[in-house]
């Protein structure tokens, strides 16, 4: 092929009009054309003629790698499932060819897709010491008892099989897309939620599921649900996955070629009680201001790579910005003298395309620092307005011939394409503080700051408004109640008054009677507070004694 297209540009679960796949993958209907005649198949023979993003990908994942790709410690790719897994015990059939060389096939531990890879005779072993090994070195493995179950590690659901499904799935998508306006994330965890169910009753049609079959999954979804075990749903996860069948189901419903399900609906719903105690759990992880705080400082900063990778933390710590959003910073984005990150939707990944002001807080600790220190490394190498402010290890890694560090006026450094590698350093950088990897994320950081906040803070509407504004949230009900507008340079002043306030160990009554004592100097941080606190109570005083001379 003239050139290397990228399979993961086409989605499992989603399936495609022959349009559509022209588009994504800028090429034309008579190259459409060819794949067909090369072995792409669509959903059936119906026009108009669509494709399925599973189908797709082996498709194209077979052209790039005829022989398939090379294994990594026994574990072949994928195209299915992206990424390299172990293959089912029992499946694996290996056919010689030449004096060395080994054709592998088998059946994904996932999906059961079949995969297969040339591999010399020394690998070998390694193919079969994974597929008997994969309980204890893999979490991504697939209960043969649960028909699509879904881990807390990623691993994807069966895809859909059903031809006449795939139909009405496209256009479930046109009317999430088109009519509801959802965003391709949001559309592609409806599309998993379907998957699941789908997977569930053997990929039936939808038409003919009934009553029972929606009481056997929520019970099946029920049994799932735990707080402990690795693999298990949570009772959040089990919520969504009905809602979105639910929503899916009453669309189905409204059809005019389709019969009427007689409520069935309603069977996708848990109970109030259930939905009740969802409500009332608290949301997100366990980690803390001052655990996200030893992550930071057990991170090394002996090399460009741990500067930057100490620069990420600091960002997610102090700002609570999303990943999507940090991969894709520019330098131009980021202004550390006045301490605001611009992050433009027309550049910068922002969640629903919203336009976000960041002020980046003082909390000590040596956050800011950190990226004073990146910046600095990074402005001193090249690296401009254009590149990408948090570069990826090509740029900053010596070269083959170990010649130092590529220029950044050599070309326009490139934004990450994945949250994987970030993902990954805050693993690794958990790991090295004994926090369990597998329970903490970029979007931890997030929930992080507000509760730090509010708790140290004695935190008032005034810096809720403010905090939110910089989270990027919209809270209207509030603004219109209270604020209507509030400009970059009022917000600066409440923020670091908040963080002050945070950061400090006195309490009000002990920074009022300093004051009042004139225990306090002008040179104390906390000395304005103090006057406020003092001028503000004896306000509050003079007022009830005027109240009490009247009576």
């Amino acid at each position: 092929m003239s050139r290397r297209h990228d399979p993961t540009k086409a989605r499992r679960h989603w399936v495609y009009t022959r349009e559509q796949v022209c588009r994504r993958f800028s090429v034309g209907d008579s190259t459409i054309t060819n794949w067909i005649g090369r072995g792409l198949r669509s959903i059936d023979d119906k026009r108009p003629q669509l494709f399925a993003g599973y189908e797709i990908r082996r498709f194209i994942t077979g052209m790039r790698w005829p022989y398939g790709r090379s294994p990594v410690s026994g574990r072949l790719f994928c195209s299915v499932c992206p990424g390299f897994k172990a293959l089912k015990h029992g499946s694996i059939k290996a056919m010689s060819i030449g004096i060395a060389c080994y054709e592998v096939t088998g059946l994904c531990i996932n999906c059961h897709n079949i995969v297969k890879s040339r591999i010399k005779a020394r690998g070998l072993p390694e193919i079969y010491e994974a597929s008997t090994n994969t309980a204890r070195d893999s979490s991504d493995v697939i209960s043969d008892e649960v028909s699509g179950g879904v881990g807390r590690s990623g691993v994807p659901v069966p895809v859909e099989t059903n031809s006449f499904n795939l139909r009405v799935l496209q256009g479930y998508i046109v009317y999430l897309e088109n009519h509801q306006n959802l965003d391709v994330r949001t559309v592609d965890e409806h599309l998993r939620a379907l998957a699941r169910m789908s997977a569930f009753f053997g990929h039936k049609d939808f038409e003919k599921i009934t009553i029972e079959d929606a009481c056997s999954f929520k019970g099946e979804l029920r049994s799932l649900c735990s707080d402990e075990g690795r693999g298990i749903l949570s009772l959040s996860t089990v919520l969504h996955t009905l809602d979105r069948c639910r929503v899916f189901i009453e669309w189905l419903e409204r059809q005019a070629d389709t019969e009427r399900l007689s409520d069935l609906a309603g069977y996708f719903s848990l109970s109030r009680r259930e939905r009740a105690i969802e409500a009332s759990t608290v949301k997100g992880t366990s980690l803390t201001f001052d655990q996200a705080l030893c992550i930071f400082s057990a991170m090394p900063n002996s090399s460009p790579i741990d500067l930057r990778n100490r620069a990420i933390v600091a960002m997610f710590i102090i700002t609570g910005m999303r990943i999507a959003a940090l991969i894709t910073l520019r330098g131009k984005h980021v202004n550390m003298r006045t301490r605001w990150v611009n992050q433009d939707p027309r550049e910068v990944n922002t969640k629903l395309s919203k336009h976000i002001r960041t002020y980046l807080l003082d909390l000590g600790s040596g956050f800011l620092e950190a990226l004073d220190e990146w910046v600095t490394w990074r402005n001193s190498n090249g690296f401009g307005h254009d590149a990408a402010f948090f570069l990826p290890d090509r740029y900053i890694q010596p070269n083959a011939l170990g010649f130092g560090y590529k220029e950044g006026n050599v070309e326009i450094a490139e934004c990450w394409k994945s949250e994987e590698p970030v993902q990954r350093l805050i693993k690794e950088a958990a790991n090295l503080v004994g926090i369990l990897s597998n329970s903490i994320s970029s979007h931890d950081f997030r929930k992080v700051l507000h509760p730090f906040l509010i708790k140290r803070g004695e935190m008032t509407i005034k810096d809720e408004v403010a905090l939110q504004l910089n989270f990027g949230h919209t809270p209207q009900e509030v603004i219109r109640k209270h604020y209507s507008f509030m400009q970059d340079s009022e917000r600066e002043e409440v923020l670091d008054e908040l963080c002050r306030r945070a950061l400090t160990s006195r309490s009000e009554l002990d920074l009022y009677l300093a004051y009042e004592r004139k225990e306090i100097s002008e040179k104390d941080a906390d000395f304005r507070r103090a006057k406020e606190i003092f001028e503000r109570n004896m306000y509050q005083r003079h007022k009830s004694d005027q109240q009490v001379c009247v009576f």
